[in-house]
């Protein structure tokens, strides 16, 4: 299937690995020009590089922390000089500090607002209104299962990533007639150094995966990202607004 892709900017934060990664290769076998963004830039030429030979237009590499107002700014600046205004927007970031509500700091909650919510609606401010003036554009947030089924001792991510997945909603009524789709993804176990930080190392991650997925294992990233890569596309046009979880059936909701 041809996603209609082929030139068109798409920044892709936290792509220097995991879930980020796997999805700037996604939009790149569809022809993309990417712009690859994350706090490890010492990973992210390598990135962009392997981006260009699985067949992207272009693909450069930026630094970003997501925590910085300024930080922001200067990347969306740096990403219209050198490709053009990103038509595509893939918000992802790495997760915050664990630990229950009694436990965190009010310094933990300030810095999980910066790195989930506010940086996040800074992204998308920052990229919406050459959108709209295009009539186009895909917005797609790498959230958790969190927002659907709370999960004990991770109750930042829960309450922040539920809070934009409730800003995106909004914006997707917002901007659905200037042809911009808004949607977000609710992932579930999948391998990444996030989940060994949670799970401490690869046998607890995958003892956890057994007794808790119905499908009883562990995703990888690039199991992911097709559907990442579908919601940014052309035939996607009429999917907005959605929460779409991909977590190998570990949401119990029926509507999960």
């Amino acid at each position: 299937m041809d996603l209609g892709l082929r030139g068109r900017v798409a920044l892709v934060t936290g792509a220097s690995s995991g879930l980020g990664e796997a999805v700037a290769y996604a939009l790149a076998r569809e022809g993309a020009t990417l712009a690859v963004a994350a706090r490890r830039t010492a990973l992210l030429d390598a990135v962009a590089q392997r981006a260009r030979s699985e067949g992207a237009g272009d693909a450069r590499a930026f630094a970003l922390d997501l925590r910085d107002g300024a930080s922001i700014a200067a990347l969306l600046a740096a990403v219209r000089a050198q490709l053009g205004d990103p038509a595509i927007l893939v918000v992802n970031g790495g997760g915050p500090q664990p630990g229950t509500l009694a436990e965190l700091t009010l310094a933990d909650w300030d810095d999980a607002y910066r790195l989930l919510l506010r940086g996040a609606i800074e992204l998308v401010r920052g990229v919406l209104p050459a959108m709209q003036a295009a009539r186009w554009g895909r917005i797609v947030a790498l959230t958790s299962t969190s927002v659907k089924q709370p999960i004990a001792n991770i109750a930042l991510s829960n309450v922040f990533r539920t809070g934009l997945v409730a800003a995106l909603k909004s914006l997707s009524n917002e901007v659905a007639r200037d042809g911009i789709t808004v949607n977000s993804i609710a992932t579930g176990r999948v391998r990444t150094e996030r989940l060994r930080q949670l799970y401490r190392d690869d046998a607890h991650m995958n003892d956890a995966a057994r007794s808790e997925v119905p499908i009883g294992r562990i995703a990888t990233p690039h199991e992911f990202a097709p559907l990442v890569a579908f919601l940014c596309g052309e035939p996607a046009a009429y999917v907005t607004g959605q929460t779409i979880a991909i977590d190998g059936g570990l949401t119990r909701g029926v509507f999960g």
